[in-house]
């Protein structure tokens, strides 16, 4: 019992020191700035419809509270269309699998945007399990991405990532009103 006592406290110790490795204020700092892209993007896609006042875009506090880098407040999306209101939610910064999550919500459903590898075409996650006793699995190297992109999530449990281009956003958005 005291082996898996000790097995617990130097993993707790080790998830602190790896999270202290973090920086938590540049990493919400980096997040601001992927959610600033983001709306910039959005903005974009909705440019002529907003020049044309057929559509209204407004930015709202919304409060996101995540362990890492705690309770923060970032700018969020209501887009009014009609008599329809999308809303642009960000998650979160800590996603697995990607560097951030912002959803959009309509009356009819919800699609899921993620910040991941500008290659990425599916969901990468993997894990690894290291028995007692057993030699430890080989460590694959994984490069760290170097160039993020926006990227729209298909419902899991096959989740594919699609390119966030003007056509692809007004489906997302028909199908979040629509249906």
């Amino acid at each position: 019992m005291e082996t898996s006592f000790d097995d617990f406290i130097n993993q707790q110790i080790a998830k602190k020191e790896a999270e202290r490795s973090l920086h938590p204020v540049e990493i919400k700092r980096q997040w601001e700035q992927d959610l600033e892209q983001f709306n910039s993007l959005v903005k974009a896609f909705l440019r002529k419809y907003t020049a044309q006042e057929k559509i209204r875009i407004e930015e709202v506090p919304r409060q996101v509270n995540e362990e890492i880098i705690g309770a923060y407040e970032v700018r969020s999306l209501v887009v009014e269309i009609g008599a329809n209101k999308v809303y642009f939610d960000p998650v979160g910064r800590f996603i697995l699998g990607a560097r951030g999550r912002v959803d959009m919500h309509g009356p009819r459903g919800t699609v899921k945007f993620l910040l991941v590898p500008k290659d990425a075409s599916e969901s990468r996650v993997s894990v690894r399990v290291a028995i007692k006793g057993e030699a430890e699995p080989e460590n694959e190297e994984v490069e760290p991405a170097t160039e993020w992109t926006w990227k729209i999530g298909t419902p899991p449990p096959d989740m594919k990532y699609v390119e966030l281009e003007e056509e692809t956003f007004y489906t997302a958005v028909m199908e979040v009103v629509n249906g």
